[in-house]
């Protein structure tokens, strides 16, 4: 089993105490297979109402494994938008960074958020809705 790099929707979920966040994001923790990247780290904890909720929040996302920056991730995100513009798509930047480096590293990308559907025609990857 590959290990699943957690978007940002589902961390908020999970820390909002949404159920099914929780019923999919407790084993992964529990079997340690949650990875997260800087920029879901820095998106999620910036939306602690409190230092105190901030603090939890990077300590709990800093217990996953912290995926590194892929090599030219910033050429292969170009070309990702490249392409998705070329089909009349667009993307964000940090969601293309988030994809392609899901993709280089072989995790599965789980997320709630429908963009990733459109992003995943131009960069191949392994994606779980829930």
């Amino acid at each position: 089993m590959s290990d699943v790099l957690v978007d940002s929707t589902v961390w908020i979920d999970f820390f909002r105490g949404a159920e099914p966040a929780v019923a999919r994001l407790d084993p992964l923790l529990a079997d340690d297979r949650v990875a997260v990247f800087g920029p879901i780290i820095a998106e999620v904890a910036s939306g602690a109402r409190t230092l105190g909720a901030f603090n939890q929040v990077r300590a709990k996302m800093s217990a996953a494994r912290l995926l590194t920056d892929p090599p030219d991730l910033w050429g292969r995100v170009a070309e990702a938008l490249f392409h998705l513009a070329r089909q009349g798509v667009q993307a964000h930047l940090v969601d293309l960074a988030i994809t392609v480096t899901a993709n280089v590293k072989g995790h599965t990308l789980l997320t709630r958020d429908k963009d990733f559907l459109a992003i995943a025609r131009a960069v191949p990857i392994d994606l779980e809705l829930y």
